[in-house]
């Protein structure tokens, strides 16, 4: 189950609660407090190949010519068509 972080503004705490996507915390544990708000956090995606090299710049310049090769590839391909498609 997912983790969500509500802000209640009635005792001014946050809660780390794990539910369903369809569910929500209707009261605050603390106070009872109907006044609750989801906060936003930022999702964890977990990579499985590990980078020698962590500087960005190189990384992103690498990806940009690898998606260059990928799309220069795929137009190759899509003139060899003498259908018209």
């Amino acid at each position: 189950m997912p983790k969500y972080v509500y802000f209640c503004a009635g005792c001014a705490t946050e809660q780390e609660v794990f539910h369903g996507m369809m569910e929500g915390l209707e009261h605050c544990p603390n106070c009872n407090s109907m006044d609750l708000h989801r906060t936003p956090q930022m999702v964890h995606i977990k990579r499985n190949e590990v980078q020698e090299d962590n500087d960005a710049g190189k990384n992103v310049k690498r990806a940009i010519e690898e998606n260059r090769a990928i799309l220069k590839d795929e137009k190759k391909i899509r003139v060899e068509y003498k259908d018209g498609n």
